[in-house]
């Protein structure tokens, strides 16, 4: 009654190797720090030292100021599995469905792309978990957002240079660091709204605000950010629509700096072929995987609120 394990390896080995191919290109993999922790439902991620001046010597007799090293840290719970099951009705179309470029391997490889990025939009707009013992939790500061009203002389405003200059202007302001990179997350009706400013196609203005596009003259980043498309209004991402939307219908738009999210796996793929006895002994195959994200330290993450079309 059991399935070969020849099958078993094969859809293992098959979905993790497109999901390794789809990772060389996908920006959410080098946009987050990423760990492979099992060790406990709850892990630390992320050590925080607070910033202190030095001390300064050079005075007879004057006693050594001493620090404690202790460390704040950032905290990430487990959260649940995602996964995709599929029901193959026929023995003989197994083989098939499994393959590299099979039906079962591509729709499986799919759903856990989305999977992850679905878990890091929910780790960048969720609270953060801090504190010694992971009590202490911090909804996103409302001190972190670019209004939507900024950049126009009236009314609410779609995505345009100025926010960009904003959310710059706050991470400067944050004492980052100008070499690490800098991400944000737009859809297609935001990079179409910066095309609306004419200056946007203006070779000046291209050399002076580090305007980057694609062979297909998609803008792919400004003003040190690399630009991440993805649709927020995806219903495929399941809760990532809702959580980029607030209240008042304006899309939030994630902008971050490298260290600012950093997300864990617990595991970064189970899968299993089998036959299953309820429904006739007919074989299904399922991919899941476990992961959570989190945003860091303050001063390294912040929202642009954008007005939709």
């Amino acid at each position: 009654m059991s399935v070969e394990n020849s099958f078993q390896v094969k859809f293992h080995n098959n979905v993790e190797l497109a999901l390794q191919q789809g990772m060389a290109t996908d920006p959410f993999e080098e946009a987050v720090v990423w760990t492979d922790d099992a060790s406990a439902e709850k892990i630390k991620v992320k050590d925080i030292f607070p910033a202190k001046p030095a001390s300064e010597g050079g005075v007879r007799g004057k006693r050594t100021d001493w620090d404690d090293p202790n460390s704040d840290g950032v905290w990430l719970p487990k959260e649940k599995e995602l996964y995709k099951a599929f029901l193959i009705d026929n023995a003989d179309k197994l083989q098939t469905s499994i393959s590299l470029e099979g039906a079962a391997t591509t729709m499986t490889t799919a759903t856990l792309k989305r999977a992850r990025m679905q878990r890091v939009l929910e780790g960048f707009y969720g609270p953060i978990i801090s504190g010694k013992h992971g009590t202490t939790v911090t909804a996103f500061p409302s001190a972190a957002e670019i209004p939507v009203t900024a950049g126009g002389a009236s009314g609410n405003q779609p995505l345009n240079t100025k926010k960009i200059r904003m959310a710059k202007l706050y991470l400067d302001e944050g004492f980052n660091p100008r070499e690490l990179k800098r991400y944000m997350v737009t859809t297609a009706e935001d990079v179409d709204a910066l095309l609306d400013e004419m200056q946007a196609v203006d070779n000046d203005f291209k050399q002076s605000f580090g305007v980057k596009y694609d062979a297909d003259g998609t803008i792919t980043g400004m003003m040190g950010f690399n630009f991440i498309h993805v649709e927020l209004d995806d219903p495929m991402l399941a809760t990532i629509p809702a959580l980029a939307t607030n209240g008042s219908g304006h899309r939030r738009n994630p902008f971050w700096v490298k260290g600012g999210l950093v997300g864990n796996y617990w595991q970064r793929l189970r899968s299993e072929v089998g036959k299953i006895p309820e429904l006739e002994f007919n074989l299904g195959t399922f991919g899941g995987t476990t992961l959570a994200a989190t945003r860091t330290q303050a001063g390294r993450c912040g929202i642009i609120l954008n007005a939709k079309a």
